[in-house]
C-alpha cells in the first residue's frame, strides 16, 4: 500500500505578494510570516515617492516660493538679492525635495515599525522578529504609496498637495487650518485601507486575535495621527 506524502503548498513569490497585500492579505502575510522579506516592496515605495515628488514639485513649487519671497520682502532684503536667493532655493529645494521624497519614507518606516513593535511586545506581551513587523509594514504601506498615486491628477489640477478623502474635505474653508482638520485628514480612505490590512498582519506575525491586533494598531494610528495633526497646526 503506497504511503501518502503530504504536498507542501506553493508560497507566493514577492510580486504575488505585492499583488496579494491589496487583494488577499491574510495568504500574503502568512507567507511573510515564513519567510520575511522587504527589500522589493520598500525599493518600490521609494521609487513611487521620488516619482511623486518629480511629478507635483513644479505645481507645489511656486506657492512655496512666493511665501519664501514675502519673509525676504519683510526682512528688507533689495530686489536683487531676493532674485538670487529665490534663483538659488529653488535648484536647491528641488534637489532636496528629491532626496527628502527617497529618504523620508524608509525613516518613516523604521520609526513605525519601532512604535509597532514596542506596542505589541513591549505592552501586549507578543514575540516576533523586528524583521517581521518591518517586512508587513513596508507591504502594507504600498497601500498607502497607491493612495499617493491617485490623488497625483487631483493634485495638478487643483494646484495643492492639500488632497484627501477624508472627513476633513467637508471641514468648513474657514477652519480648515485648526488642529481637528489636520486630525480628521489621518481618516483618509486609503490609510484606514493600510490600518486594517497592517493589523491582519500583525495577528499573523504575533499570534494575535483579530481585535488585540486592532487594538495595537489603532494605537500606533492614533499616535501618527495626533503628532501630525499637532506638526499641521503648528506650521501652517
Amino acid at each position: 500500500m503506497d504511503q501518502f506524502t503530504p504536498t507542501e503548498t506553493r508560497q507566493p513569490n514577492v510580486f504575488e505578494q505585492i499583488i496579494g497585500v491589496f487583494l488577499s492579505p491574510t495568504k500574503t502575510f502568512q507567507a511573510i510570516d515564513q519567510k520575511p522579506n522587504f527589500l522589493i516592496p520598500l525599493i518600490l515605495i521609494v521609487l513611487v515617492s521620488i516619482i511623486t515628488a518629480y511629478v507635483i514639485m513644479p505645481t507645489i513649487m511656486p506657492a512655496q516660493m512666493e511665501k519664501q519671497r514675502e519673509k525676504m520682502v519683510e526682512q528688507g532684503m533689495s530686489d536683487e538679492q531676493i532674485d538670487q536667493a529665490m534663483a538659488t532655493g529653488e535648484k536647491v529645494g528641488s534637489i532636496f525635495g528629491l532626496i527628502g521624497a527617497g529618504v523620508s519614507p524608509i525613516i518613516m518606516l523604521l520609526i513605525a515599525a519601532g512604535i509597532l513593535m514596542l506596542i505589541c511586545s513591549a505592552i501586549l506581551g507578543g514575540t516576533t522578529s523586528f524583521v517581521k513587523v518591518f517586512s508587513v509594514m513596508s507591504y502594507s504601506w504600498l497601500i498607502y504609496m497607491l493612495g499617493g498615486l491617485v490623488k497625483i491628477p487631483l493634485i495638478l489640477k487643483q494646484k495643492t498637495p492639500d488632497i484627501h478623502f477624508s472627513p476633513a474635505t467637508f471641514w468648513p474653508e474657514e477652519q480648515a487650518k485648526n488642529f481637528l482638520y489636520h486630525f480628521l485628514k489621518s481618516f483618509d480612505i486609503f490609510a484606514i485601507w493600510q490600518y486594517v490590512v497592517l493589523a491582519i498582519g500583525v495577528a499573523i506575525i504575533y499570534k494575535f486575535s483579530k481585535p488585540k491586533a486592532g487594538i495595537a494598531v489603532g494605537i500606533l494610528f492614533l499616535i501618527f495621527a495626533l503628532f501630525s495633526a499637532a506638526m499641521s497646526s503648528l506650521f501652517t
